[in-house]
């Protein structure tokens, strides 16, 4: 079960993006963590005026924290189903206030409704309705100017999707629970019980893990629990009755080290045993907030909420640290905690304190912190291990290709281990993006028998708005920022939107690199089938190029979607033969139409070890019966060895170098069907 969850939780687009969300807000998290921290600085200088301001900065950034968090994460799921950003982001914002009002969530001394389940159900619910209504285009087509267009269009859905969600909720609100006198009522804990305290922690943890205060829900066990604990100091005073074991700072001091969950345990636990830099950074962000009992930062950045491995140990840890306390105190190993103490006060001194200067209370918090830790460990030991999830950059992609193809089933989860090591790699595609345009370059291949271009290979380059062109270097960037099926979907798109341009010439065929991360993308096949078949292109002239890595990867997904795609019509090339180490073994499992000999064996044609090698490498293609085609052909000794070994096809400088479709339409190397180009 452990195993299936580490394994799924990665690829849940869902539960990775609100983790990713978290990430996102963790700033304001840490600012108002920080602004009440320094209001309770301010109030031990008796600086009340500053202390009270801050913990109203603190109190402010922490309601706008949900606000942000339905914007954050409607945003996410717009880029994910290809929805109008705008559209869904209003339409959650409106439809949260609304229907927290309507529930009475408003209510109180909050001036902004806090509600974090709804702040994450609502966005899920509105774009799932858009996309199960298709309400965005009414006036698609019409002759209403474009701006027009969108505004009637973003007014008319916003005002649809609001209205049907407001009703639903009204029902269930006045007419469901209401009438039928549904309620929830929590159930009552005896502050005395060790049982019920086990109940009280479990169920805080719960909905902590969810992102609802615990502190707030159970609010009435905590508020008979203090009541209880004053009873007793007035009694002690009066010499009369003993102090109980459950006290309200019991609670805060043996299973709330660090805040809830005794997050204190997982920070260390993450500060000493992290392998992952970007885990270590985090924890050293969050330890000083930690020691005054504040996890926001832990929580929400790991994250915890909504993780379902890390919620696991976030229950055990304080149970396990309130049933040793208990115990610890029953038996007299520690004397119970006297009096009443501010609840930021750090792990260690605060036991001391509590219990009027025991050290064996000191000595007690370390060993729950460590039995917390020991707790966490294998859970977020394998958590590191794995590294789960990539980067939040759907956005970022959303800036350079709108295609409805892309891949929304990788997974993106929690950024922070992966920040330092990608950053470069997003600077440089940011940089990519602002400085100039992706574009298409062509080379031909050339059948030097026939005397003419027979295929058209699509390679991308980056055109700065200077004019300058680079090569596809910034390819590695994207890979590492998991963009890679993303670039090669939009490649797929333009070049069979330009090779329709030539589907006239049943002898032609556009030839398309794709990455084994894209080929196996689930909804490969069925994308490319819809690309092909809404343009002029057949499928037999396309003939996709793929090399030695993606048969490594998955040798019998490989091979049941090259079989598809063949089945189809579309031709399939190896690319790169004798740049790997198992090149041989795949030419005997696999049918391949085209085999491209890769440059690296003509450098040393000009021994006699070199050309036996490289006749082998042709010989060993033509066996399979597939075409050969010479790449990086560059020189007259070189095209008069390839053709003295009969083979037709080569692609090289020495023929053309790769080209925009312009200069090739210029040079009359294929005829066009159409007078203009896209």
């Amino acid at each position: 079960m452990f195993d299936y969850l580490m394994k799924n939780f990665p690829s849940n687009k869902y539960l990775a993006g609100i983790s990713n969300v978290f990430i996102m807000l963790l700033p304001i998290s840490l600012l108002s963590s920080f602004s009440l921290l320094a209001s309770n600085g301010a109030e031990l200088f008796e600086l009340s005026s500053i202390s009270r301001d801050l913990h109203l900065t603190s109190t402010l950034i922490s309601q706008l924290f949900p606000v942000l968090l339905v914007v954050f994460f409607s945003q996410y799921l717009a880029s994910l189903h290809k929805q109008p950003i705008i559209a869904i982001i209003t339409s959650s914002i409106l439809v949260y206030f609304i229907v927290c009002l309507q529930w009475g969530e408003g209510e109180g001394t909050a001036a902004i409704p806090i509600n974090f389940p709804f702040a994450i159900l609502l966005p899920i619910l509105v774009s799932s309705c858009y996309q199960y209504f298709k309400l965005w285009s009414f006036f698609k087509d019409s002759h209403l100017p474009s701006v027009v267009e969108r505004s009637i269009n973003l007014v008319i859905s916003v005002s649809t999707i609001s209205i049907f969600i407001v009703a639903v909720s009204y029902v269930l609100k006045y007419v469901v629970f209401d009438n039928l006198q549904l309620e929830f009522e929590m159930p009552t804990l005896d502050p005395m019980s060790l049982f019920d305290g086990i109940v009280y922690e479990l169920s805080r943890g719960l909905f902590w893990s969810i992102g609802i205060n615990g502190h707030v829900v159970l609010s009435s066990y905590k508020s008979e629990l203090f009541a209880v604990t004053e009873e007793s100091l007035a009694l002690i005073e009066l010499g009369k009755g003993t102090m109980p074991i459950l006290t309200s700072n019991f609670y805060d001091f043996y299973t709330g080290m660090g805040g809830a969950g005794n997050s204190l345990s997982l920070v260390l636990c993450v500060l000493i045993f992290a392998k992952n830099k970007g885990y270590k950074n985090l924890a050293q962000a969050a330890f000083l907030l930690s020691i005054f009992n504040i996890n926001e930062p832990i929580l929400y950045g790991l994250p915890i909420m909504f993780n379902p491995i890390m919620i696991v140990p976030f229950l055990i840890a304080p149970i396990a640290g309130l049933i040793i306390a208990y115990f610890a105190t029953l038996w007299g190993i520690v004397p119970p905690i006297m009096g009443v103490i501010s609840w930021m006060t750090p792990p260690i001194i605060g036991g001391y304190l509590g219990t009027n200067g025991a050290i064996s209370a000191s000595i007690l918090q370390g060993v729950i912190l460590l039995v917390g830790m020991a707790i966490y460990y294998p859970f977020f030991m394998r958590m590191d291990k794995l590294s789960i999830g990539r980067t939040a950059l759907d956005s970022l992609t959303e800036r350079f290709f709108s295609s409805e193809k892309i891949d929304t089933t990788k997974a993106i989860g929690s950024y922070i281990p992966h920040l330092t090591k990608n950053m470069a790699a997003q600077k440089e595609v940011e940089h990519l993006h602002k400085t100039g345009d992706f574009i298409l370059y062509y080379q031909p291949q050339y059948n030097v028998k026939q005397n003419k271009i027979v295929s058209l290979e699509a390679l991308i380059r980056h055109r700065s708005y200077s004019g300058k062109i680079t090569p596809p270097t910034f390819i590695q960037s994207f890979s590492e920022l998991g963009l890679l099926a993303e670039l090669d979907f939009w490649v797929l798109e333009k070049a069979i939107m330009t090779a329709s341009l030539y589907a006239d010439d049943p002898n032609f065929k556009i030839s398309i690199n794709v990455s084994p991360e894209t080929v196996l993308v689930p909804t490969f096949l069925p994308t490319l089938s819809r690309l092909i078949t809404t343009s002029n292109l057949k499928f037999s002239q396309l003939e996709l190029e793929i090399t030695e890595e993606l048969l490594i990867k998955d040798e019998e997904k490989t091979k049941e979607i090259l079989t598809q795609l063949r089945s189809l019509g579309v031709k399939i090339a190896l690319d790169d033969f004798g740049s790997g180490y198992s090149s041989i073994a795949y030419l005997s499992r696999f049918d391949f139409d085209k085999v491209k000999i890769d440059r690296s064996l003509l450098l040393n044609i000009d021994t006699l070890r070199g050309q036996k090698l490289f006749r082998l490498s042709v010989e060993l293609g033509l066996i399979t019966g597939a075409d050969i085609v010479v790449e990086g052909v560059e020189t007259p000794s070189e095209v008069e060895f390839v053709q003295s070994l009969g083979v037709e096809c080569i692609q090289g400088f020495f023929f053309y170098r790769p080209m925009p479709i312009e200069d090739i339409i210029d040079l009359g190397l294929v005829t066009c069907v159409k007078s203009d180009v896209a």
